[in-house]
């Protein structure tokens, strides 16, 4: 059962965003590396992005209160994929 400090208060669905702040985190930090940068990196990123709009979704309609964490999320995993995307200019794509 978890602890009573670290659940959602009731009615709140905060879930999407904790994750897209998670996922966005794991994005940013795997897209420098080349390779891994498209292997991990943009899926994550593109799911921090889903994840952080439907969490935003979510607090604009009162059913989440972590507005905060859902829009950082979704710019993490942007930022990723751009880094990404200039990686692979810099470098060329080492996956064929």
């Amino acid at each position: 059962m978890p602890d009573q400090e670290t659940a959602d208060p009731p009615g709140q669905r905060n879930r999407p965003g904790e994750l897209s702040l998670s996922l966005g985190l794991v994005a940013l930090v795997f897209s420098f590396v080349p390779t891994l940068g498209e292997l991990i990196a943009v899926p994550t990123g593109l799911a921090a992005l889903v994840l952080g709009v439907v969490g935003a979704r979510r607090c604009e309609r009162g059913e989440a209160a972590n507005l905060g964490w859902s829009l950082a999320g979704a710019a993490l995993g942007v930022i990723a994929l751009l880094i990404v995307v200039l990686v692979i200019a810099v470098v060329g794509s080492p996956v064929r």
